[in-house]
């Protein structure tokens, strides 16, 4: 709708006022009227004025005074457009308007800006708010198709008037981070989007902390979703001696009592290990995460729960939740949890401490993304097998996992390239970068002592023993402010 603004002159004064769109305002001198006009000779409620998309509609109230439009009296209902003058009393009041402008479509970043923003935005969040991750993909469409399938998620997302980032992770895929929206607005947007998009494209649907707090783990859920990854999960592969050894030592207590506490970084095989468990003792597994209480009470009479990221919790809260859970508790950490609540604690080692078993897990997910894709014939190039191995894996199992499903969707052809998989992996970062190595580790502290601390700088500098100003001068320095509330 246009923007009606008006000019109000009255003997010693002037202003203007902006209508409000589809809502009626009465001019007058009353108090508490919409627009009050004193000293000028009007009634105490003289007209009403409607915007619309015509022009203003202008009724005149019962028990108003004159009215004239362009110097002509009248006493019955009429529209004014841009231009028109309206004298009530000695008031004179012009009308301009203004067309809407549409509002600017924003550009779609890098995969790597938008693996960025996602990682800080979850780090961020910490347990104070969702983060709602999208991916669409749309293959089979010609230029057009994918413009304009684009254009209908931008605008279903910016009609919710949060915050969004928007992503072009390959040709055929777009991501769209959604980090500050209420819960109940993106579980609204979330039943909306896959009728915005289409039945020629696939949405798939992640949001932290319930389905992950980490940036792989979340991309994850939604590759899952894209190549059919439900239910049961598919044999673990392992080929590290350490790997079998573990895996083997955890299945042993499966006619053991006692929670079970499987520690290492985020992807690195601990919920793997634990649903191998569950297996071995036929037992279904009910997966939740630490800060989801909700969900943790939904678990079914006989299932074992899965607590991810239980080590977020403080101390006081998971005393709560062992003692709460009636069943056998089985969790995940990236460091062990305070207490003596588990009297099972396993460590597994990263990926980068496994390098053998980066190509078989490779070709075990190429294996598994073959079927979902419709290529049979799906194989991974000689340069594709060089540039994993050569990668550092920091998100471990779960980033190779995610890494090989997006080049599934990606390529054009039969064979997974280097064109097909991220350039992250073509572009290491110098081994002599130690001023880099060290603020991003600087970065990395702050961000999660700040989540944990629900960015309150005082609490934070008192965990890390820092003084005050100088958690606020590194947070200036590295760029870091607080997220909107």
């Amino acid at each position: 709708m246009n923007r009606w603004t008006v000019v109000i002159g009255t003997p010693g004064h002037t202003w203007s006022v902006e209508l409000h769109g589809g809502r009626s305002t009465v001019v007058g001198q009353a108090p508490g009227v919409g627009l009050e006009i004193a000293g000028a000779g009007l009634a105490e409620r003289h007209v009403s004025l409607l915007p619309r998309e015509e022009g203003v509609v202008v009724e005149p109230l019962r028990g108003g005074g004159e009215v004239r439009l362009n110097d002509v009296p009248t006493t019955s209902q009429l529209v004014l457009h841009a231009g028109d003058e309206l004298r009530l009393g000695d008031a004179r009041l012009l009308f301009s308007t203004t067309p809407p402008q549409p509002s600017p479509r924003p550009r779609p970043v890098t995969e790597e800006e938008f693996m960025r923003r996602l990682d800080e935005e979850l780090r961020r969040a910490g347990t104070g708010r969702h983060v709602g991750l999208i991916i669409v993909s749309s293959p089979g469409l010609n230029v057009a198709a994918r413009q304009a399938l684009t254009r209908r998620v931008v605008d279903e997302v910016q009609r919710t008037g949060a915050i969004s980032c928007f992503g072009e992770l390959s040709t055929e895929l777009l991501g769209v981070l959604v980090p500050e929206l209420e819960a109940a607005a993106l579980v609204t947007l979330f039943a909306r989007l896959p009728g915005v998009a289409g039945p020629r494209a696939a949405v798939a649907l992640a949001r932290s902390p319930e389905q992950g707090l980490d940036a792989e783990t979340l991309l994850g859920a939604c590759w899952d979703a894209l190549l059919g990854e439900t239910g049961e999960r598919a044999e673990p592969i392992l080929v590290d001696p350490m790997m079998v050894r573990l895996a083997a030592l955890v299945e042993g207590l499966a006619d053991e009592e006692g929670a079970i506490c499987v520690v290492g970084p985020p992807g690195s095989g601990r919920r793997t290990l634990l649903e191998g468990l569950a297996r071995v003792a036929g037992r279904r597994l009910f997966v939740a995460s630490a800060l989801d209480r909700p969900a943790q009470a939904r678990a079914r009479a006989g299932d074992w729960l899965l607590v991810r990221d239980i080590d977020r919790l403080e101390a006081a809260d998971l005393k709560a939740l062992v003692g709460q859970v009636k069943t056998r508790l089985l969790a995940t950490a990236t460091r062990v949890p305070a207490g003596a609540h588990f009297p099972h604690v396993l460590e597994v080692p990263p990926l980068t401490a496994r390098r053998e078993e980066v190509l078989p897990l490779a070709e075990a997910f190429v294996s598994r993304a073959r079927a979902a894709v419709g290529r049979p014939r799906l194989t991974l190039s000689a340069e594709a097998r060089t540039m994993l191995l050569a990668w550092r894996w920091p998100g471990n199992v779960r980033e190779l996992a995610n890494v090989l499903a997006r080049a599934a969707r990606s390529t054009v052809r039969d064979e997974i390239g280097r064109d097909a998989l991220p350039t992250r992996l073509s572009t290491e970062a110098p081994a002599d970068d130690f001023k880099g190595a060290m603020q991003s580790a600087e970065r990395e502290v702050l961000l999660e002592t700040l989540a944990r601390t629900r960015w309150n700088v005082t609490a934070a500098a008192t965990r890390l023993g820092m003084p005050r100003r100088t958690i606020v001068h590194r947070m200036a320095k590295l760029g870091l402010k607080r997220p909107a509330r």
